[in-house]
């Protein structure tokens, strides 16, 4: 009997940190099993899943490029890429662009074969703990020479509380891509030349160190041209095994994506990431938060202010090359210990640490290792 042909997901999460923009490339590989059952068909395909993730930051804008296959027994079921630039304002620490590109290859029973192009752009607005985004996306299908044409757009915001990380978001998406309605049952209204769907989405991801854990739910109704009311529910999770290597998990509901030119369905996965290039970095202790910034002064210069969230019982140090890695003051301002400097223009190393342990970056700057087994975070004043 002939195996359906499985889906593959390829996902994209812009949270660079415009001050992160010194690091170096990054690279992830990931190998993995995934179960897939799609919606009007009732058996499950099983499928190999592999993907590879690059990252490459400069000085004024971040790199990101990624390819996904998903491959059953009869077929190659997806081939998938994407290509984006995040681009920080310059004098504008608070916004960023995101543009790109993402191209598709897939064969999928149902809704035929063929291939999927799309390009999208958001406006982000970001604060250290808050964010809001918009964004604009336009896509074009073809299955078995048939052609169709979906745009979407997309208004959101994410708030960061500790360890908890939500987001919520409203998108409008108008196609006229009906076979992927079909395959999944809806009624289409009669004599309809497009559809219009309306998604809501809320996500609340816990990060511990670098495990994550995420859970989603979407509601999605059809505004114009067929009838739907539909939700999903999904989880994934990352369990960090060492520096370089992570056990990673999802499963749930995929609702159709006429962006995309994916259909409808049930999806399980489980891999193995592997992480490549320079040797992986600590970050700060989720009991010991570290951020820093630059305020600017008039006549050139800046004041350099680190702050830390810890609980006032815990001795932070604060220190830099600016300082001769001595410990600088430090002030307690409700929930954080903050530390003030003023210094000449130029490119800096700063350093914090907790009870006398290694000196760590703050999680927001690009970090370099020392020869001592620390860390220390670059920042520039300009």
């Amino acid at each position: 009997m002939t195996r359906r042909a499985a889906l593959g997901l390829l996902a994209l999460a812009f949270a660079a940190d415009p001050a992160a923009a010194q690091a170096p490339p990054e690279v992830r590989l990931e190998a993995g099993y995934a179960s897939v059952r799609q919606a009007g068909i009732d058996t499950r395909s099983d499928a190999a899943l592999f993907a590879v993730f690059w990252r490459r930051p400069s000085d004024r804008w971040t790199f990101f490029t990624s390819g996904n296959l998903t491959y059953s027994r009869d077929s190659l079921a997806a081939a998938q890429g994407v290509a984006a630039f995040a681009l920080p304002w310059a004098g504008r620490e608070h916004l960023r662009t995101d543009v790109g590109a993402a191209g598709a290859s897939f064969s999928l029973r149902s809704a035929g074969r063929g291939g999927n192009g799309n390009a999208f752009a958001r406006q982000h607005y970001v604060r250290d703990n808050a964010g809001l985004w918009l964004g604009l996306a336009g896509g074009a299908t073809s299955r078995d020479r048939n052609g169709s044409r979906s745009i979407s757009a997309d208004l959101g915001a994410w708030a960061r509380w500790h360890f908890l990380y939500t987001s919520t978001s409203l998108s409008r998406q108008n196609s006229n891509d009906f076979p992927l309605l079909l395959t999944q049952g809806v009624v289409v209204a009669p004599f309809a030349t497009t559809f219009e769907l309306e998604d809501t989405q809320l996500i609340v991801q816990a990060r511990g160190g670098p495990h994550e854990l995420a859970v989603s739910w979407t509601h999605r109704r059809a505004v114009a041209g067929a009838d739907l009311n539909a939700h999903a529910v999904s989880a994934s999770g990352v369990l960090q095994l060492t520096d370089r290597v992570a056990l990673t998990a999802s499963a749930g509901r995929q609702l159709a994506d006429p962006l995309r030119g994916l259909p409808q369905a049930d999806i399980g996965t489980a891999s193995i990431r592997v992480s490549l290039g320079p040797r992986l970095l600590p970050v700060m202790q989720r009991s010991a938060i570290a951020r820093a910034e630059v305020e600017r002064m008039a006549g050139g210069g800046g004041e350099l202010v680190v702050r830390v969230f810890s609980i006032e019982s815990q001795r932070v140090e604060v220190a830099g090359d600016f300082s001769g890695w001595m410990p600088v003051p430090m002030e307690r301002d409700g929930s954080y210990w903050v530390a003030r400097v003023r210094l000449p223009a130029g490119k800096y190393h700063v350093g914090v640490r907790v009870n006398d342990g290694p000196w760590l970056a703050p999680r927001n700057l690009a970090r370099v290792r020392d020869d001592f087994g620390g860390e220390s975070g670059i920042i520039v004043i300009p």
